[in-house]
């Protein structure tokens, strides 16, 4: 039997990611309700990275059979700041690791 990890990471003020055994949630303070948690099984999240001035740009969704995130379904969407790039990049090399 696989090991059951936990790990949790907290991005600016408002957003906690959360890798509970092979599901990965994003909480976010600002949503409207609680309903608006995002969460994925660690087959199914895909995140797409992109560098901008202000940090990294991160989209996450349900991966595609080609690597591209769905439009439709849950999504979540966020900056990085820059002194945080580390540790969400390490969040998700472990999300990655929990994949059969």
């Amino acid at each position: 039997m696989t090991e059951r990890r936990y790990l949790e990471v907290t991005v600016g003020p408002n957003i906690i990611l959360v890798l509970d055994h092979r599901t990965v949630e994003v909480f976010d303070r600002t949503a409207a309700s609680a309903s608006e948690v995002c969460r994925w099984h660690v087959e199914h999240i895909g995140v797409k990275a992109k560098p901008t001035k202000s940090g990294l740009k991160l989209t996450i969704g349900n991966r595609l059979a080609d690597d591209s995130i769905a439009v439709a379904g849950a999504r979540a969407s966020l900056t990085v700041p820059p002194d945080e790039e580390a540790a969400v990049i390490a969040f998700f090399d472990a999300v990655k690791a929990a994949r059969s």
